[in-house]
């Protein structure tokens, strides 16, 4: 797989270098203009020649950091495609030409990340000279491979980390320098603040640069933790692809190879005429099976047959036997309901008479009321009588006239009990 080569101009002046020219230029025309001029970061970083040279610094290094995060984002989508077809088993090494086909025939800008490449690199060496013992030895290098070159692109973060505290001291050297530059003992009272002065402003220095050396290392910190994920993720993904996709060819087993083929193929042959005999059997088997449940079957419903046609009988003879006995009980109930009927007849009649009966009763007692009434009367007269012969002292004639009365009394009450009779 062809390697592109950069242009030596610009391999000259990076990509960084020319962002972080740009952004320094851009910081110093805002920090050196009138509003910025008093204020604390315009003091800081406009002292000395080495506090330019320290921001420069910082945004060189600033521009490759993101750099190198631009181009994260990629790796990852690159890690989630789907590079090669689903492993079945092993294959040949003569397939590694058409899965580099695959791979070359991917996107450009995944093609041209890092598992594109470690891909690619892979199945080249494949494809030249075969998945033998050494290919597992080849991921390895592979990576080791990565791993340097990962090294290698921290070397201008690393140099500025390490640069700018030392520029820092430089430039506090160089204000302490200056401040104590042409003084003399019998002016040093008249200098001495502005010496102070001078040597406050030192540190100033080397106070950028710290914290320049500070953000620098935290931006490495991350990048490389971020990029070793990657790498490492690589790994794996890589090996798990290619390392057991591919069959292993040595030399030396070669003929044993050849013969445990000819002796799979003869049990392979073995074991199909084996199973086309055993089918012939289970065949036949299964044959005689259907042929006797076919009788079975046959024998089964003869006699459900039969015993369907019996309970058929019993059920109409029920049927018989059950509807006569239901006409009797039908009749008997009639005949019971027809001498039902007839007494209900006789006793209507029976009380019809009673009826006439009761109605007589009633006017003989009737006779009886009207006989007592007259009784009193007849009582009250006898009474008055007595009274009236009590007097007149005509007792014998009152007792023949009672006595009278008495019979009288008597007779009329048997001629009324007779007549109630």
């Amino acid at each position: 797989m062809s390697r592109s080569r950069k242009n030596p101009l610009l391999a000259a002046l990076d990509a960084s270098f020319l962002i972080g020219a740009v952004c320094t230029t851009i910081f110093y025309m805002i920090l050196l203009s009138p509003g910025m001029k008093d204020s604390t970061l315009h003091r800081y970083t406009t002292e000395h020649l080495v506090e330019y040279v320290v921001v420069a610094l910082t945004f060189w290094g600033l521009a490759d950091v993101l750099r190198k995060l631009a181009t994260f984002p990629r790796e990852v989508l690159a890690l989630r495609h789907q590079w090669l077809p689903a492993r079945k088993g092993r294959v040949p090494a003569a397939a590694a030409a058409g899965l580099l086909e695959i791979v070359d025939a991917q996107p450009k800008w995944v093609r041209e990340s890092r598992i594109g490449r470690r891909f690619a690199a892979a199945l080249e060496y494949v494809v030249e000279n075969g998945a033998g013992n050494e290919f597992r030895d080849q991921l390895q290098l592979l990576s080791h491979h990565d791993a340097e070159r990962m090294a290698a692109s921290y070397t201008l973060i690393r140099f500025v980390v390490r640069i700018t505290p030392v520029l820092g001291f430089l430039g506090t050297v160089v204000h302490f320098g200056t401040a104590l530059n042409g003084i003399t003992l019998d002016k040093m009272s008249d200098q001495l603040g502005v010496v102070v002065s001078e040597m406050g402003h030192a540190f100033n220095a080397t106070t950028v640069a710290l914290a320049a050396a500070m953000c620098m290392m935290f931006c490495q910190f991350v990048c490389e933790w971020i990029e070793k994920a990657i790498l490492q993720h690589i790994d794996h993904t890589v090996e798990d692809e290619l390392f057991n996709r591919f069959e292993l060819k040595d030399a030396s087993i070669a003929p044993f190879l050849r013969v445990v083929q000819e002796a799979n193929d003869d049990a392979l042959k073995i074991m199909a005429s084996n199973l086309e005999s055993q089918t012939a059997t289970w065949v036949e088997a299964f044959e005689m099976i259907l042929q006797r449940l076919d009788a079975r079957q046959k024998q089964e419903g003869h006699a459900w047959t039969q015993a369907l046609e019996t309970l058929h009988s019993r059920h109409e003879s029920y049927d018989a036997v059950r509807e006569e006995r239901l006409r009797q009980i039908l009749d008997a109930i009639g005949e019971r309901q027809d001498r039902f009927m007839s007494q209900i007849h006789a006793t209507i009649d029976k009380a019809a008479l009673l009826r006439n009966d009761f109605a007589v009763v009633i006017d003989t007692i009737q006779g009886i009321a009207q006989g007592e009434g007259r009784l009193l009367e007849l009582q009250a007269t006898l009474s008055d009588n007595l009274r009236v012969i009590h007097e007149t002292r005509q007792i014998e004639d009152a007792v023949h006239g009672l006595t009278g009365a008495i019979h009288l009394l008597t007779a009329r009450s048997g001629d009324g009990r007779k007549t109630a009779a």
